[in-house]
């Protein structure tokens, strides 16, 4: 229908420029300093494909053992990242080289860096609890944490192919509910969906100040580095 609010909407315009990356992020000049904006930009991006992949309708063969695996996947991973990426904001802060940047900061950079870092101090312990309970990855403590709180009327399956056929691929669909016993465990909530989605909109709010956060860079520092 004419006039919806969503017809009147104006594309989002965009620019983009090259640069030589050695020269961008000079380990010359600057070396610390260009380590630390190199890897939250490398844990800015993987938090983007993070939430993205916990929030998509349908992804396909990634979906084979259910759309809730898949989504308890990324948000596990976003967890993860959301604790490596509150500590790289927080060693750039204190960074002496960082301060001259942070000085050329406009107002609404500045307020959105300060927003950042006190959302991040704010959940700190939160994410790194979180962070804490998956290992990074799936490792024995977070197994050995699920396997003595399983609850004893939670059902799960997995499907094999006939050996006979010389295919295998097997689907254990019961994987996801011993991975969000381990990570839901401590989340407030009723059942491990609720407890899901309040990681959910966690990480997704973390996300927005961590676009802010590497807008702010971007735009003080590296825009200006990456040429005309």
């Amino acid at each position: 229908m004419m006039g919806s609010r969503e017809s009147t909407k104006k594309p989002i315009q965009t620019q983009q420029r090259w640069g030589r990356l050695a020269s961008v992020f000079s380990a010359q000049s600057g070396k610390e300093l260009h380590a630390l904006i190199a890897g939250a930009c490398v844990l800015f991006e993987d938090l983007r494909i993070e939430i993205a992949g916990m929030s998509a309708s349908d992804l396909g063969g990634l979906d084979e053992c259910g759309k809730n695996g898949r989504r308890l996947y990324f948000q596990r991973r976003s967890m993860a990242t959301l604790h490596e990426f509150t500590i790289a904001i927080e060693e750039l802060d204190k960074l002496p080289s960082f301060q001259t940047i942070r000085e050329r900061f406009s107002k609404i950079a500045q307020r959105h860096w300060k927003q950042a870092l006190t959302y991040f101090r704010k959940h700190e312990r939160y994410v790194a609890r979180m962070r804490h309970h998956v290992g990074g990855h799936f490792g024995s403590q977070a197994a050995e944490l699920a396997v003595q709180n399983l609850l004893p009327d939670v059902f799960g399956s997995l499907e094999i192919a006939h050996y006979e056929s010389g295919r295998g691929g097997a689907k254990l669909f019961f994987a996801s509910e011993i991975a969000a016993t381990a990570v839901l465990r401590h989340v407030k909530g009723d059942g491990n969906q609720a407890k899901a989605r309040k990681m959910m909109r966690r990480a997704i709010v973390g996300y927005r100040h961590a676009v802010r956060a590497v807008d702010c860079i971007i735009a003080t520092y590296l825009w200006g580095r990456f040429g005309h």
